[in-house]
């Protein structure tokens, strides 16, 4: 069932997304008491957005070394912070780190044709 939800989700992204996906690496705590490591994929990598986040964990100290986890969050200026539900852990997770975030302002200005 578990697979199932996450099959689900990750289909789901694209469908959301307009714009690129986003890398996160960060750190994590799970209410279980756990801090990790995480790997995300986030659906947008523009700053100053919402954003949808599927991802992988290892917590190092926990007796279930490994987590999945889906969730939602916001990204800044090159980090992220996201919430959502760890499927391996069974409890809710918070993240934050890294974000491959693309600046609004360094985008390129529209070119205009002009003719005589």
């Amino acid at each position: 069932m578990k697979k199932l939800y996450l099959l689900l989700l990750l289909a789901a992204l694209p469908l959301t997304a307009q714009s690129d996906a986003a890398a996160f690496v960060g750190i994590n705590y799970s209410f279980g008491g756990n801090f990790g490591i995480s790997v995300k994929a986030l659906s947008d990598d523009d700053e100053n957005n919402g954003v949808a986040a599927v991802g992988v964990s290892y917590y190092p100290q926990a007796e279930n070394k490994f987590g999945i986890d889906a969730g939602v969050g916001y990204a800044f200026d090159s980090y992220a912070v996201t919430a959502g539900w760890d499927f391996l852990q069974k409890e809710p997770v918070v993240s934050v780190g890294y974000a491959d975030t693309d600046d609004d302002s360094s985008k390129p200005a529209p070119i205009l044709l002009l003719e005589d």
